[in-house]
C-alpha cells in the first residue's frame, strides 16, 4: 500500500514516567504529527485532553521500641500517617484526584513501627497554581502530624507529565474524522486521567491518543477485543492513504 514516510516509535518505561517518549527527539526525523495507540476508552475514541500526573513519596521516621514497655520514648510512624489530614479523593467536580496507593511500614509485629513509606499520585486537569496548592497541602499535613508526635517526614514529588488539549483542527485528527465519516461514523473525543506517551510527545509533535479498547487493564482480567481493534487498524490505514493522496481527503 502506498504511504508517506512513517516513523514507528516503540517506547519504554511508559508506566514509570514516560521515560522513552520523553527522551525521543523528533527533529532528525522531521516529525510534526503523530498518533499514539494506547488505551483509554473503547477502541477508536480519541483522547481530547490529558491530565497532569505527579507521583509523590512520603518517608515518615519515628522511634521504635517494645510495645509492652514504656511507650513515652517511642514515636509510631503509622500513627503519624493516620493522623495526617492530607487531601485524598476527588476534588473540584472530579477535576483532580489524589490517591494513596501503597503503604509499607514497620519491621515486626512486636515492635513500634519506626518508619513508614507511602506512595501516591495526583492527577489533575486544574491550572498549575491550583495543583501547587494540593501539593503544599499534602506536604503540610504530613509535616504537621510528624512534628506533633515527635517524628520527622520527607516528601518528594515526581512530575511525570503535564496536561494537554488537542485542537479540533489538527491535521491528523481532521483526516481521522474524514475517514470515519466515509463509513458513516463520527469521531468521539473524551478527556482522560489515564496517562500516555502523548503527554511527552505533545510539546514537540501534534500527537493524539487513539484508544485501543483494552478492557480491565492492570488486572488479571485484562484483554483486548479483536474486532474493534481491527477497525482501528483499518481506519489508520485509510488515514495513511489520505496522507499519500490528498485528493482522497475531499
Amino acid at each position: 500500500m502506498p504511504h508517506p514516510p512513517i516513523v514507528a516509535v516503540f517506547t519504554v518505561q511508559e508506566e514509570v514516567g514516560l521515560g522513552g517518549a520523553s527522551a525521543f527527539g523528533p527533529t532528525p526525523w522531521h516529525i510534526s504529527d503523530g498518533i499514539v495507540f494506547d488505551n483509554a476508552f473503547e477502541a477508536g475514541i480519541v483522547v481530547s485532553k490529558g491530565a497532569t500526573y505527579i507521583a509523590f513519596d512520603v518517608e515518615i521516621t519515628g522511634r521504635t521500641g517494645h510495645p509492652g514497655k514504656d511507650l513515652s520514648q517511642t514515636v509510631n510512624a503509622i500513627e503519624i500517617m493516620r493522623e495526617a489530614p492530607y487531601p485524598h479523593g476527588s476534588f473540584a467536580d472530579d477535576q483532580t484526584r489524589i490517591l494513596v496507593s501503597r503503604i509499607h511500614a514497620g519491621s515486626a509485629r512486636n515492635a513500634v513501627p519506626a518508619s513508614a513509606h507511602i506512595e501516591g499520585e495526583l492527577r489533575s486537569f486544574e491550572p498549575p497554581q491550583v495543583r501547587e496548592r494540593y501539593l503544599q497541602a499534602l506536604q503540610s499535613a504530613f509535616e504537621q502530624a510528624a512534628q506533633e508526635r515527635g517524628g520527622s517526614v520527607r516528601i518528594t514529588f515526581d512530575p511525570h507529565c503535564t496536561s494537554y488539549s488537542v485542537d479540533d483542527d489538527e491535521p491528523l485528527l481532521t483526516l481521522y474524522r474524514a475517514v470515519l465519516a466515509q463509513r458513516g461514523a463520527q469521531v468521539q473525543l473524551r478527556p482522560t486521567f489515564i496517562g500516555s506517551d502523548t503527554s511527552a510527545f505533545r510539546p514537540h509533535i501534534k500527537t493524539f491518543t487513539l484508544s485501543t479498547g483494552v478492557m480491565n487493564e492492570h488486572s488479571t482480567e485484562e484483554c483486548v477485543p479483536l474486532a474493534p481493534l481491527e477497525q482501528v487498524v483499518q481506519d489508520t490505514l485509510q488515514v495513511l492513504q489520505k496522507l499519500t493522496n490528498p485528493l482522497l481527503s475531499h
